[in-house]
């Protein structure tokens, strides 16, 4: 693995993102895996736990993570798995959204900038520090456009923040059926 590169892995629920993104450290040591949930896969748990266990591997497991308020250990880690950007981007958009009535244009402009200065900060950190991130997403290009406003915010926040990131990964992969496409 080299040093100082992020990896953009997206696809559907159940297609083998984690797996994938947790195999890219299979042989390390010192992963910080930074979850943006409370609870996490028994899969992915257990891999952690099967690498820590045989190998003497230490992983520490941060949950709840969001990624613009938890600083991450970049000196103490080299190796990071962001699992879920989607996630994340959902609890941002329920806070921001939930109450309100109606959005503008402007106003997603706004959230969608608030939301890539976040993952930016992060990846940059990682990345100049010498250390590789797996930042693991959902796609959504293959559902049918919501009627909910917000998941219809969401869902134009996700995609937009999934090219950007995409677009910024040295490496990028499309999972499906627990296979994963090499697209950049």
């Amino acid at each position: 693995m080299n040093n100082g590169k992020m990896i953009f892995v997206t696809g559907s629920a159940m297609s083998g993102k984690s797996r994938f993104g947790v195999s890219q450290f299979k042989e390390m040591d010192r992963v910080q895996y930074l979850c943006t949930n409370e609870d996490m896969d028994d899969k992915t748990l257990n891999r952690i736990f099967f690498n820590e266990r045989s190998k003497h591997f230490r992983w520490d497991i941060i949950r709840n993570f969001s990624v613009d308020k938890h600083p991450v250990k970049y000196k103490e880690y080299k190796c990071f798995v962001l699992d879920n950007l989607a996630d994340w981007i959902y609890k941002k958009t329920i806070s921001e959204y939930a109450a309100r009535v109606e959005f503008t244009e402007q106003d997603m402009q706004s959230f969608v900038k608030e939301l890539m200065q976040a993952i930016t900060i992060l990846m940059n950190e990682v990345t100049k520090s010498g250390g590789t991130i797996v930042v693991i997403s959902a796609e959504t290009g293959f559902q049918p456009a919501p009627f909910d406003v917000i998941d219809n915010i969401y869902r134009e926040a996700l995609c937009t923040v999934n090219q950007r990131v995409a677009n910024m990964a040295d490496e990028a992969y499309f999972s499906f059926s627990g296979l994963q496409l090499r697209v950049k």
